[in-house]
Formats: C-alpha cells, structure tokens, sequence
C-alpha cells in the first residue's frame, strides 16, 4: 500500500491521539471543491502516542464523525489515512552512480544506517526528487513504516467499514495542502503543526522535505498547565486558554505567564532545527519562513509572540484551502491542514 501518494475517489482521515478529522473534495486540484467537512474528539484509551490501542472503539468514533461531517454526506468507503508521525521514518538518500534499476536494491542496503529496523520488518514507499544534482546523482525521499503498525491501521479501518487506499505520512499529507503551485522557485521554509497532543516540525526544500522533528510541545500540554497553576479543572482551564491566550492584560496575565516557557520552548525548537539545517546539510539554505498550522496554532497571541522571539524569520498561519475554490465559504481552518491534503491526493 503507497505511503506516500496515491490517486483515488476517497475521503481524507486524519486520525490523531485525541481527535478524527475527515474531509472529502472533488474536481481537479487547481480548483478542488469541498464537499465535506467535521472532526470529533476521540477519549483516552483509544490511542496512545500514536499506537491503536482500542481498535474496537474506532469503528463507534467513525462512524460518528461521517454523521457529523458535512455539508454533503460522505457516501464512499474509499479512504486516505495518515500514519502516525511517532511511527514512520522519512529519510532523504543521495545515491551515486545507482541507475533506476538498482535504486530498489540500493535503498534496501542504505535504510538500516539510517533506521532501526530492517527493511523485512518495513513497508516502504519512495519518490525521486530533483534538485540541482549532477547527472550520476540520484536523491530519493523514502518513507518507511513497521509492518505491525501499518497492518493495525489497515485492519481497524477495514472492521469500521472503510477501503483504505492509501497510508501515508503525516508530513506529507499536510505539505500537499500548504505547497504553492511552484514550490521549487520558493525559498526555503518550514512548517510548524501544533496539535493535541505533540508539535511537528518539516523543513521543506528544492522541491523535497529535508525532515523532520517532533517537538514536545502540545495543546494539551498547555492546558494541563493553566488546569495545575491556576487549579481549574480541565474544560475551565481550556476555556482560560481560549479566552486570555497570551494577551498579557487579560485575566492579569496570568494564563500568559504560565503558558511563555512552553512557548519558549516552542520557539528554541523552531531556531535550534532551523540551525541544524543550515550547519548538516551541504545544499542548505537560509530558513526565513515559518508557517502555522495545526489547532494549537490558533491560541491567542502566538502568532505575536513567535515573531518577537523570531525576529529573523517571517511568521505566518498556512492555508490549507490554498487549493480549495469554496474553502471561505465552509470556513476551513487550521486544524484540518493534514485532513485536507489527504483529501487532495485525489486530484490530479
């Protein structure tokens, strides 16, 4: 099953630890139509830092977030998925002298220095990319995904009815709802997606992700520390996160206070992987751009907050409905950047 792209009449899944999302778009990509939306909150228990724990379970939530989508019911069973970041591997190889034909064999000999596990134990999906390389190189961005992993998922979403067409990586997925039309003219830049329950980080470059990184910093987290300071009990203190956020005079400051050292810490994360890009990659450029998404990324005031602590760089939410002629008209939002670019593998 591809891991990376796929072609097909489906909806786009984006299965988190504490949420579904789906969405469904027809047409062609230069100008896609949404035809649905909706997402639900999934409880503990049901996944675990990206392991499917409770696959029973699954089929109950599904079921409800197609009830709950719309404003046109999702009728077919196709579906893209995402795999869980904390499960893949996406590595950039640079092969020399290898030819078409040897690139299978060649990759299967490289991956083990670069992942711990064997190539018998992984599904892999690959994709040559073409930067500015000489005629005997050959660069390949290879995702990889255990075996155990990817025929949990597939099994869970066949019990809940769905015929997965693809499993793909989490990056992927949301770099296809955010990428211009022309990214290789772009310089390079990088995507931050703050969600539930971790932070991704993806350097995209020359027309490929470099990499990429988890951050330990979520939504949940953020409340959890609004819940513990200010001893509220969770949905007040999510409430407080959503209503003061970083604006120093509401609520006296108090949320803000106690939320700036994770967004410190956010920031850190954000320069110090920029960095690495610059001092370990021989072809690297300078990262200027900074793009948000991800739920986490509509607190209050962090978008301020980020570009004082970047002052470098140029910050700015993503657009997932870039591609999507009627996306103002159903109000797409951050949080359904990965659903959408699932839902785009469809057009062409």
């Amino acid at each position: 099953m591809p891991l990376l792209t796929d072609t097909f009449d489906a909806f786009g899944l984006d299965i988190g630890d504490r949420s579904l999302k789906a969405a469904y778009l027809t047409g062609r990509r230069s100008a896609a139509a949404l035809k649905s939306i909706g997402a639900i909150d999934v409880p503990n228990g049901v996944f675990d830092a990206g392991a499917l724990k409770a696959p029973d379970a699954l089929r109950e939530h599904v079921q409800k977030l197609l009830a709950v989508s719309g404003p046109k019911k999702i009728k077919t069973k196709y579906v893209h998925a995402c795999l869980p970041e904390t499960h893949t591997f996406l590595k950039l190889l640079t092969f020399e002298g290898v030819g078409p034909e040897e690139l299978p064999a060649a990759i299967r000999e490289e991956l083990p220095r670069h992942v711990p596990l064997s190539p018998e134990e992984l599904y892999l999906d690959w994709a040559v990319v073409a930067p500015e390389l000489p005629a005997t190189s050959t660069r390949v961005l290879v995702g990889a995904i255990p075996k155990e992993t990817s025929d949990s998922y597939t099994a869970a979403l066949r019990r809940c009815g769905l015929v997965p067409v693809s499993l793909q990586i989490e990056a992927q997925a949301m770099l296809r709802a955010l990428l211009p039309d022309d990214p290789e003219a772009d310089s390079p830049f990088a995507v931050v997606d703050i969600g539930a329950t971790r932070s991704s980080f993806v350097l995209y470059d020359r027309g490929s992700i470099q990499f990429t990184v988890t951050i330990p910093v979520s939504g949940v987290a953020a409340t959890e520390r609004i819940a513990n300071g200010l001893h509220l009990a969770p949905e007040e203190a999510e409430n407080a996160k959503q209503a003061m956020g970083l604006d120093p005079q509401k609520g006296g400051g108090s949320v803000r206070a106690i939320l700036l050292p994770l967004i410190n810490e956010l920031s850190g994360a954000i320069q110090k992987n920029a960095a690495f890009y610059q001092e370990h990659f021989p072809e690297s450029r300078g990262v200027a751009t900074v793009l948000l998404c991800g739920g986490g990324s509509l607190l209050p005031g962090l978008f301020e907050e980020l570009q004082l602590s970047l002052p470098g760089a140029s910050i700015s939410h993503g657009n997932p409905g870039a591609h999507v002629e009627s996306g103002a008209k159903l109000g797409i939002t951050l949080p359904y950047t990965t659903a959408i670019g699932l839902a785009l593998s469809n057009m062409r």
